[in-house]
């Protein structure tokens, strides 16, 4: 008896040791889904504040879509809703977290502090129109680098004399095509030979066009910076690749091409005199390229050429009747009309350069301006006294002739592409970025587009 009350205590026991063991792994298990919930959960915590700062950044494009159609298109500036409305723009609050719209700002602002707008692409130098001589002066780019950014952007094999083409990419360690073709993006410089760091993002390091603390200590923290208070942009901050205005007057009316309009068209809409619009019809430029006729296919290089064209003498009767009339092209008539006018037929003008937008780096690459010219386009923004309506404003203000004339076909006062920079960041601090780049031109059409992951 006494052996088998033994043997019970013993299967008693194992009994409680398996009850035990069956508690503890129980207890685990239950811990470690307990574990698992909790992750999941704050997995999909956070997918869903993703997805809400995803949509606070989609609100914040939406907004700056908004202000463009609220826009007068007849001329771009500081005065515009997309530039600069922090009500509609931000930082709005909406359910969850807000967005904000924001860009570089002003020339005489806080570096360090958005503007609440939108960027405009005819403020910057467009890669595909820009002469040697403006790329040149935009970032103190070396002679090797401004040839090699031409030579990847003509068509042809021929490189110029410190420049690269073909055979040079061939044989990189990874070697590429070179385009040969236009630029489709400004990030395709960072293919171009020896555009480097420094040439491309100059001190803006996150490329977000402000003057962040990283980006002003000298040589503490990368990037290296003079540490003059100053955002010092490169020239993914300084070009674009879309920018162009309509060849339409700020009516919205067709421009008149001066070398296939009429002689009546002249004098019906410019009240030109019959022997000056006889001129400006039968003028041939010397520049002009042939056609399959034998005439010059091109009258005019330029619409500054119609300074050349002289009425020929008239009789004192046709001199009393034409009074009134315009029987003088003079530099002050070219001025008023320019928006009027237009060399082609093409819809679109690619690389004019809107006075009212760009950035000092810029208008300093337009030909014959100077310091002097730059500071007072600059201070007329300013004060507040509004946006240049005309062109033509800027030979009354601002410019001398010789300046006018050197570079009045290269300037405009209104844009077509715009960029859309939104942030949208939850009450959780959850963040998301999306960058827009749209054709109010045509139809508020997306170029371009990305968001961060």
């Amino acid at each position: 008896m006494i052996g088998r009350g033994h043997g019970v205590y013993r299967r008693d026991g194992l009994a409680m040791v398996a009850v035990i063991w069956v508690i503890v792994v129980a207890g685990l298990l239950l811990l470690g889904f307990n574990k698992m919930v909790r992750v999941n959960l704050h997995v999909s915590h956070n997918a869903v504040e993703s997805v809400r700062a995803r949509w606070l950044a989609r609100a914040g494009v939406a907004a700056g879509l908004a202000a463009l159609e609220q826009d007068d298109p007849a001329w771009d500036g500081n005065w515009d809703p997309w530039y600069d409305h922090s009500e509609l723009l931000g930082p709005v609050e909406l359910a969850g977290g807000t967005f904000t719209v924001y860009a570089p700002p002003d020339e005489a602002a806080d570096p360090s502090q958005p503007r609440s707008g939108l960027v405009d692409h005819s403020g910057l130098l467009n890669l595909n129109t820009a002469s040697e001589e403006q790329l040149a002066a935009l970032c103190d780019l070396a002679p090797w680098q401004v040839d090699s950014i031409l030579d990847w952007r003509d068509p042809d094999q021929r490189a110029r004399s410190s420049g690269a083409e073909g055979p040079f990419y061939d044989t990189l360690p990874l070697a590429y095509l070179i385009r040969n073709g236009a630029f489709l993006t400004v990030g395709e410089l960072r293919l171009v030979r020896e555009i480097d760091d420094l040439a491309y993002f100059g001190e803006d390091a996150n490329l977000n066009g402000l003057l962040d603390p990283n980006e002003n200590d000298l040589s503490a923290r990368l990037p290296d910076d003079d540490g003059d208070s100053r955002l010092r942009r490169g020239l993914a901050g300084l070009t674009t690749v879309w920018s162009y205005e309509q060849n339409l007057d700020a009516g919205g009316r067709p421009r008149v091409n001066i070398n296939t309009v009429d002689k009546q068209t002249l004098t019906d809409r410019f009240n030109l005199t019959d022997g000056l619009a006889e001129a400006v019809v039968s003028h041939k430029s010397s520049g002009g390229s042939q056609g399959n006729d034998g005439q010059a296919s091109q009258r005019f290089g330029k619409i500054m050429d119609l300074l050349e064209v002289k009425a020929k003498s008239s009789s004192r009767e046709d001199q009393d009747a034409d009074r009134d009339k315009v029987n003088e092209i003079t530099l002050n008539w070219v001025a008023e009309h320019l928006d009027e006018l237009t060399l082609t037929d093409e819809k679109t003008l690619p690389g004019r350069v809107n006075v009212n937008t760009a950035p000092a780096e810029v208008l300093l690459t337009l030909p014959k301006f100077d310091e002097a010219a730059v500071a007072k386009i600059l201070q007329r923004r300013a004060t507040g006294e509004g946006p240049f309506q005309k062109v033509a404003e800027l030979l009354e203000t601002v410019l001398s002739e010789e300046q006018f004339q050197a570079a009045a076909e290269q300037l405009s006062v209104r844009g077509s592409v715009f960029e859309i920079r939104s942030r949208g960041v939850t009450d959780l601090g959850i963040r998301h970025d999306i960058v827009a780049v749209v054709d109010r031109g045509q139809g508020m059409r997306i170029l371009y587009w990305h968001q961060s992951e």
